[in-house]
């Protein structure tokens, strides 16, 4: 299997970013998947180069046709919640979004969805989405490089995947973010 990988590289990492990016367009269910695939195929470097690229790209084609036909079919629906969750985030704008991001558990397509909302710039969506989706796109890419040690038969430790100095790096920003929301909110007043 890897000596056709090697022989077809290029085409088979230009089939596979394209297919991938087509896959976080339509923000479909089971995200992790091809995420691990691509570390178990090109490695933990490549492969989180491929991820977080085509979720970034996938993820704005997304929000962008999302944002369009809402406006067009949803007019009185979309500027009213679209007032509400500018309003909400207008002062802490890049915290809310890497927060938003980073928590795992609601799916791409609901963040993609609600991101769909929001008046921020192409530059404001690529930076935070970049920031809140790299800390699980590099898990679950470095899961799928030992999943290619595994096939490999090598062997593979639970805290070589997941260390406890990760999380906590993971919850001190997300700690920051928060406290920076707060503060902000309290110079306003």
């Amino acid at each position: 299997m890897h000596q056709n990988l090697e022989n077809n590289y290029i085409i088979f990492f230009l089939l596979y970013f394209f297919t991938i990016i087509c896959f976080f367009a339509f923000s479909l269910p089971g995200g992790p998947i091809p995420i691990m695939a691509s570390g178990f195929f090109f490695g933990f470097y490549v492969g989180f180069f491929i991820n977080i690229f085509s979720v970034l790209i996938g993820s704005y084609f997304f929000v962008f046709f999302a944002q369009n036909i809402l406006k067009k079919f949803f007019n009185k629906f979309y500027l009213k919640l679209s007032t509400k969750f500018n309003n909400i985030i207008k002062d802490s704008t890049y915290e809310y979004l890497i927060i938003f991001r980073l928590i795992q558990g609601n799916p791409l397509f609901v963040q993609n969805l609600c991101l769909s909302f929001l008046d921020i710039s192409k530059i404001k969506f690529f930076i935070t989405s970049f920031l809140g989706l790299s800390p699980p796109i590099l898990i679950f890419t470095y899961i799928g490089s030992k999943f290619y040690e595994i096939y490999e038969i090598k062997n593979i430790n639970y805290s070589e995947i997941i260390s406890k100095d990760f999380l906590l790096f993971i919850s001190i920003i997300i700690l920051l973010l928060i406290f920076r929301i707060f503060y902000k909110k309290k110079i306003k007043k």
